[in-house]
């Protein structure tokens, strides 16, 4: 660990973590733990028996390191920063804007708003498919989304029944952002609602690139932007909101500690997902379509 934090096995005081992160040192640690044919044994400095990355001397490397971090003394983070709200909205703007794509800005307008309402990630909104939205009973102008495919999700309760809400801000409204791409795309040919669930992703990120590096996008801060950025930044902005942690983790469906009362309630839980998916509609807040009388009215059938 110390050769791959700081270039040298034994470094002395004046060494710098300048190879490597901490991020980078556990998961190599994770990595060499899962070929230990002892895995859950902590390492014996004595018998030199056991795991050696359970041992106390690679977690000091790994805590030393991460202070360095702190100090700004390491290697700089790659990590992709959360993208603020407007660079969010500035990104939609180009996206309807882009020329010689074709029906593609319409698809990547909808993954985007849908995987900001739903704090989700790319991947997983590819592999939604129709049959997971259905009408929501108890409030008739929104609709439920079940997102089954997803990184943290291991059993059917960690997928509850999720509620979508139009916004009073056409550009993030992720109703209309849906139905656009419905009915402009060939979406309908497929079980899938954003097509093929194998290179889906890719084509969004290529697109998604080709967004961030263009001179019409402003950045309002300094910090790699990535797509995981807009899962962070929709976390981000629901917490600036004065949202509770607890909605947004439920929100996000992230993995929780679960308790014995959780296996007796429904896992779908309508007012906190709900409050949640109305601070994610942006600052204009919630809204309900509604059909305009005259337009449903459907052609006589004669006899």
């Amino acid at each position: 660990m110390n050769f791959r934090a700081f270039g040298e096995p034994y470094p002395g005081e004046a060494a710098k973590p300048v190879c490597a992160r901490s991020s980078t040192l556990a998961y190599a640690k994770k990595a060499i733990s899962c070929f230990m044919p002892r895995v859950a044994v902590q390492w014996d400095p004595i018998r030199k028996e056991g795991n050696p990355t359970r041992s106390e001397l690679v977690n000091k490397v790994i805590k030393t390191v991460k202070r360095f971090e702190v100090r700004r003394q390491g290697v700089q983070s790659a990590a992709r920063r959360p993208i603020e709200y407007e660079e969010f909205v500035n990104l939609l703007t180009l996206a309807r804007a882009a020329q010689g794509k074709g029906a593609l800005k319409y698809v990547v307008s909808s993954v985007l708003t849908l995987q900001w309402h739903m704090i989700t990630r790319i991947d997983d909104m590819m592999q939604l498919k129709f049959e997971s939205f259905s009408p929501n009973v108890q409030h008739p102008r929104s609709l439920l989304c079940q997102l089954r495919w997803s990184k943290n999700i291991s059993e059917e309760r960690d997928a509850p029944e999720q509620i979508l809400l139009g916004s009073l801000d056409p550009r993030v409204c992720v109703l209309l952002n849906l139905a656009v791409h419905v009915e402009m795309t060939t979406a309908g040919n497929s079980s899938y609602v954003f097509g093929s669930p194998q290179d889906g992703d890719r084509v969004v990120r290529r697109f998604l690139q080709d967004m961030f590096g263009d001179e019409a996008f402003h950045k309002l801060k300094d910090g790699n932007l990535g797509t995981h950025s807009l899962r962070k930044g929709a976390a981000t902005y629901a917490t600036r909101s004065g949202l509770p942690k607890d909605y947004i983790n439920r929100r996000g469906r992230w993995r929780t500690q679960k308790s014995i009362v959780d296996v007796y309630i429904d896992n779908t839980q309508p007012y906190p997902d709900a409050v949640a998916a109305s601070v994610l509609t942006g600052p204009l807040g919630p809204c309900f379509y509604v059909i305009k009388e005259g337009i449903n009215a459907s052609p006589t059938i004669y006899s």
